[in-house]
């Protein structure tokens, strides 16, 4: 009978993808998002110059429609879902159905197998989020003056993103915050946890066959996408979180919740705390204090101590 069912584990394990297949399904991966946001974005710029304009334009147009869009928040957010937040999932769930692997196995789209340590790994979340404002301070120690090309184009890029976000949340109104908690907050958590922590970070895991380096190689990239150089530590930190919590509890709907609520906090804030400023919304993320920043960076450091050894739902890897 050991014979047997030695015979059957061997048999299963051949049948899983391997290191290769990881390489193979995260070459399609890209192939799957590139194609995605190009469809994605010639349609967003259909529908919503359509709707502006009341006939259709072109990519060359693009950059005159986002301008206008400016004055329109409710088409603006549907622009920016369609162009940037849907080329995410379409990538992940088409490389999933490619390689004819499960999407609930192989996005981690399975409830917590316990809700004790589903609940540890979000208090680490909580209580790391508010350490943002430290992280900030610590990117703004990166001289980018030395550089002054490159430093000229990341403080425009970062204003051309300030102020699209801004234009986002529209007249502050009861609705346009409504669409902003659903557009801002919760389908880019959604997205991003599909593609990032249940796409990439399972690929990367079977490229490595390291959850530790997956984790921190897809935090690297989901802070390099969003093209955002003067916020990239704050943004590795929370990603980096965002992985452990889905590592911990075997389940993306962990970080995809912690991701909605830090989302939620922000349109909160630049709704009702900073008047629609988002740089003044930044400066208010730094206000916690020194003596404080460290007190929660023991605390956190501890939680993780615990929840890295005790945790009996760690994810396993896909591949061999």
């Amino acid at each position: 009978m050991d014979d047997i069912k030695k015979r059957k584990d061997t048999e299963s394990h051949s049948l899983r993808p391997d290191r290769m297949h990881a390489f193979l399904h995260l070459f399609l991966g890209v192939l799957f998002f590139l194609g995605a946001l190009i469809v994605c974005s010639s349609l967003s710029i259909l529908v919503c110059s359509s709707i502006v304009y009341g006939d259709f334009r072109g990519f060359s147009q693009a950059a005159i429609l986002v301008e206008d869009l400016k004055n329109h928040s409710l088409i603006l957010n549907v622009f920016v879902f369609i162009s940037s937040t849907l080329p995410l999932i379409l990538a992940a769930i088409l490389t999933t159905r490619f390689v004819k692997a499960r999407t609930k196995d192989y996005l981690l789209l399975n409830k917590p197998l316990d809700l004790k340590w589903f609940f540890y790994s979000l208090l680490f979340v909580f209580i790391c989020i508010p350490l943002m404002g430290f992280m900030l301070d610590i990117n703004n120690l990166i001289d980018f003056s030395q550089w002054p090309d490159l430093h000229a184009w990341l403080k425009h890029k970062e204003a051309e993103s300030n102020q699209v976000y801004e234009s986002l949340i529209g007249d502050r109104s009861m609705l346009s915050f409504v669409a902003s908690i659903f557009f801002m907050a919760l389908l880019p958590a959604i997205a991003e946890e599909v593609f990032f922590r249940g796409f990439l970070m399972n690929i990367f895991n079977g490229i490595f066959n390291n959850m530790h380096v997956a984790i921190l190689a897809t935090a690297f990239i989901f802070s390099a996408m969003h093209l955002q150089f003067m916020k990239f530590v704050p943004m590795f930190f929370l990603a980096t979180v965002f992985g452990y919590a889905v590592y911990w509890t075997g389940s993306l709907f962990t970080s995809i919740l912690a991701h909605f609520i830090n989302n939620s906090l922000a349109v909160i804030q630049l709704f009702y705390f900073s008047d629609g400023d988002y740089s003044k919304s930044l400066e208010q993320s730094q206000t916690l204090g020194l003596p404080f920043s460290i007190i929660l960076i023991f605390i956190a450091l501890l939680l993780f101590v615990l929840i890295q050894r005790k945790s009996s739902t760690k994810t396993t890897c896909f591949y061999v």
